[in-house]
């Protein structure tokens, strides 16, 4: 009867840049898969956080003071709250405006010089709809110059735009993972071919397809594995450099970018994925050629 040692699949010179070769696809899926997830993860959380949301403009005249710019301010404010479907009208502070331009503008944004609008955050009742022209129509009665974003086509148009890398990343994966199985098929009917009278021997003393089959399905999931492991340890170990190099980043634009536990998760089982993959592969092609070769 056969046993494990018919086939030397392990010792043949073929197989030696396989892992390689899978090494460098792991490597490139998982990053590629590690950007769609980060992607995904940025559309939810900012369409999350502008969901529900207004923001209101309320520009200063030039030879306005102080006190005349707060009472600007608090006119907007009472006709927010009195607003239905309204639940909170939060002026936000001169500096934290500065704050959030100091990366473009430099040292510039905190200048008094700069002409600045006092920018209100509101919050709606979850759910509410408002009449955004009839509160333009208020606001403006009120308050002259003031003006309401309700950020509906800016992140209707970001979020497509999201969606739209997202989908090209995911293309990429399934092109890579393309390459790597058809690696694994060409390299898998050379070694058939340079072990073609080691499997005729066999098959005249009684062993069958499948059992041939298994050989080298379990040999080509050992070596993709190998290889898996290998690429994307070195992806998760880039990922890590990147998020320890951007940790100080001030993303004040734009949401955390970062991984969830449950990405790792997927990112780490990415190796047997590809295991697996390899294998069916080398079994399907292994079965195919048995059949019209014997």
């Amino acid at each position: 009867m056969a046993n494990k040692t018919d086939l030397p699949l392990s010792e043949d010179a073929s197989t030696r840049l396989v892992p390689w070769i899978v090494g460098v696809m792991a490597y490139l899926a998982a990053l590629a898969l590690a950007a769609t997830l980060i992607l995904s993860n940025i559309a939810t959380e900012w369409s999350a956080g502008l969901e529900d949301t207004l923001t209101i403009q309320v520009p200063n005249p030039e030879d306005a003071s102080a006190d005349q710019k707060d009472r600007r301010v608090l006119g907007a404010v009472r006709v927010l709250l009195a607003t239905p479907g309204i639940e909170s009208a939060r002026p936000i502070p001169l500096d934290e405006i500065a704050k959030m331009l100091e990366p473009w503008l430099g040292a510039a944004a905190k200048s008094d010089d700069l002409p600045l609008p006092r920018v209100i955050d509101v919050k709606l009742v979850e759910g509410a709809e408002i009449d955004i022209a009839a509160l333009s129509t208020a606001l403006g009665k009120a308050v002259p110059g003031a003006s309401v974003e309700d950020h509906v086509a800016w992140r209707n148009t970001l979020i497509l735009l999201f969606h739209a890398l997202e989908i090209i990343a995911i293309v990429i994966i399934f092109l890579i993972g393309a390459v790597a199985l058809a690696a694994i098929l060409f390299t898998t009917r050379c070694i058939l071919a340079v072990h073609h009278e080691i499997v005729e021997v066999l098959h005249l003393i009684g062993a069958h397809d499948s059992y041939i089959a298994d050989q080298f399905q379990k040999h080509a999931f050992r070596v993709a594995l190998k290889g898996g492991i290998g690429g994307t340890a070195f992806a998760i170990a880039t990922l890590l450099t990147i998020i320890f190099l951007t940790r100080d980043l001030d993303a004040s634009l734009l949401p955390p970018a970062g991984l969830k536990w449950w990405h790792w998760l997927v990112l780490a089982a990415l190796p047997v994925a590809e295991s697996y993959g390899a294998m069916l592969t080398a079994r399907i092609t292994i079965m195919r050629v048995l059949k019209h070769s014997f």
